[in-house]
Order: structure tokens, then sequence, then C-alpha cells
């Protein structure tokens, strides 16, 4: 292009290169439509799925531990056959200690349950007053 021609823009000349703007509007009858729907998730729907969340974790772990208690306890009667020449009563130790012993084991593992749940709830009672 040639410098002194009319048609090509002068360097300096930013104004005449730019598009003229447009203004965008929406047509006077249109409504503005605000959505009331309820957020998916609030803050007290997330916090009683983490209380169930961690209150799972909890019965998975004790029932873990009270099934790895029981078959603890018979492999040891089973992989120790000393244990079947003690009696009381004219009944092996092993069936006392299966029938009888467990018993207070699991009331134990019930009563630790509880008090762990009581406190599982009692946080999350603390964070949903605030």
């Amino acid at each position: 292009m040639k410098r002194d021609s009319p048609e090509a823009p002068l360097p300096g000349r930013f104004a005449e290169q730019r598009p003229q703007r447009v203004r965008v509007q929406a047509p006077q009858d249109a409504s503005l439509t605000i959505a009331t729907a309820k957020p998916e998730h609030t803050a007290q729907e997330f916090y009683v799925q983490q209380l169930i969340r961690s209150q799972l974790r909890l019965a998975c772990a004790v029932a873990a531990g009270l099934l790895t208690m029981l078959v603890g306890i018979s492999a040891l009667l089973a992989f120790w056959p000393a244990v079947y020449e003690f009696a009381l009563w004219h009944i092996p130790l092993p069936w006392w200690i299966l029938g009888v012993g467990i018993y207070p084991l699991i009331i134990v593992a019930g009563m630790l349950f509880n008090g762990a749940a009581a406190r599982n709830e009692k946080r999350y009672r603390s964070i949903s007053r605030d």
C-alpha cells in the first residue's frame, strides 16, 4: 500500500479502523426469572452425611474387631490342643470360652461403640447449632 493514497489508513488513525459499537438489549416484554429452587446441598445435609459416614465407619470397625477376636480365639483353640484337656463340670474349656466367655467381650464392645457413637452425635450437634 502506498502512503499517499487516500484509501490507505494512516498509522495514527485507529479510530477510523475500529468497528462501530452496537448496543444489545433484551426485549422490553422479557421478564427476568430467578430460580428459587433449593440449592443441591445445604451445610446441614453435608453434616448429616458426614455423621452417617462416621457412624458407619465406627460400626464397621467394631464389627471387624469382633470378627477378628472370634476368629482369633477359634484359631487359638484349634491350634492349641492342650486346652481340650481342661474341663469344668465335664464340659471342655473351649466350649466355656466360646459359649460363655465371648459374651462379656461382646458387651464391652457394644458399650465402647455406644460411647463413641454418642461422641459423634454430640460433635454433630455442636456443629449444627453454629
